[in-house]
C-alpha cells in the first residue's frame, strides 16, 4: 500500500483508538472500524481490523503484564482457536453486501444497547466464551461477548485490563491466520499494520497520560454519534447502492 491518505487514515485510527482505549478503556475498536469501512473495501475491512487494532491490545499486555490472569487467557485462547478457524471459513463465503449489513448492525447494537449485567452460570465458562466471542468477531469485527463476562468475573480494573488485552491479542493472532488460511491476502497491507502497531504502541502511551484531562462524557456523545453515522452509511450503502 503506498503512503496515501487511505495509509494516513489508517494509522491515525490506530493511535487514535489506542489512545483512547488506554484513557477509557472503550472505544479503540469501534473506532478503527469507522475508518476502515469508510477507506477500505468491505472485503478487507474484517481482516485488517484486528491486524490494526494488535498494536494496541500488546501495548496494554506489556504496561499490565503484572496483572494477566492466565487462567482465564489460556481457556479463552483454547476456544478462541476453533471459533476463529469456522469463522474465517464462513467469512470468506460472504458477499461485500451481507458484511456490510451486518457490521452496521453490530456497530448500532454494540453503540445504543444497555449495558448487560450477566453472569454466566457455568463453573469453567471461558471456553465457549472465547469460541462464541471469537466466532462473531472474525466474522463481523466485533465479538462483546467477552467484555459482558469479564466484567462480572470478580477481577479488579488492571486486571481486567491486562486479561482482556491477551484474550484479544491471541485472538487477534488467530483470526489473521485464519483469513490468511482461507485466501485473504494481507500482503497489499503489511507496511500499513506495521505503522498501525507503531503508532498504537504512541497512542497507548499517550492516552494513559491524557486520561485524566479529556472528558469522558463529551468523548462518549460524539463516540456514540460518530460510530452512529458510520452504520447507517454503510447500511444505506448496502441497501440502497453507492449513492451516499
Amino acid at each position: 500500500m503506498a503512503i496515501d491518505w487511505v495509509f494516513i487514515a489508517l494509522v491515525a485510527g490506530s493511535f487514535i483508538a489506542a489512545a483512547f482505549n488506554a484513557a477509557f478503556s472503550i472505544g479503540g475498536a469501534m473506532i478503527v472500524l469507522a475508518i476502515t469501512t469508510t477507506v477500505l473495501p468491505v472485503s478487507a475491512v474484517v481482516p485488517l481490523h484486528s491486524g490494526l487494532l494488535l498494536g494496541s491490545t500488546l501495548g496494554r499486555i506489556w504496561l499490565f503484564r503484572q496483572f494477566m490472569q492466565h487462567k482465564i487467557v489460556v481457556p479463552f485462547l483454547v476456544g478462541s482457536f476453533f471459533g476463529t478457524a469456522l469463522g474465517a471459513r464462513t467469512y470468506v463465503e460472504l458477499s461485500d453486501d451481507v458484511i456490510a449489513i451486518a457490521i452496521g448492525i453490530v456497530m448500532l447494537v454494540a453503540i445504543w444497547l444497555p449495558d448487560i449485567a450477566w453472569r454466566p452460570k457455568l463453573k469453567h465458562p471461558w471456553v465457549i466464551v472465547g469460541f462464541v466471542h471469537s466466532l462473531f468477531s472474525t466474522m463481523f469485527a466485533y465479538g462483546a461477548l467477552l467484555h459482558s463476562v469479564i466484567l462480572h468475573s470478580g477481577l479488579n480494573r488492571r486486571q481486567i485490563v491486562a486479561t482482556m488485552a491477551g484474550c484479544l491479542a491471541g485472538m487477534s493472532v488467530f483470526k489473521i491466520a485464519g483469513y490468511a488460511w482461507f485466501g485473504f491476502d494481507f500482503a497489499p497491507y503489511v507496511i500499513v499494520i506495521v505503522a498501525s502497531i507503531l503508532a498504537s504502541f504512541l497512542g497507548t502511551w499517550v492516552g494513559k497520560r491524557l486520561s485524566e484531562q479529556l472528558p469522558e462524557q463529551s468523548f462518549r456523545l460524539i463516540y456514540r454519534v460518530l460510530i452512529t453515522l458510520t452504520a447507517v452509511r454503510l447500511l444505506y450503502t448496502a441497501l440502497f447502492g453507492n449513492n451516499m
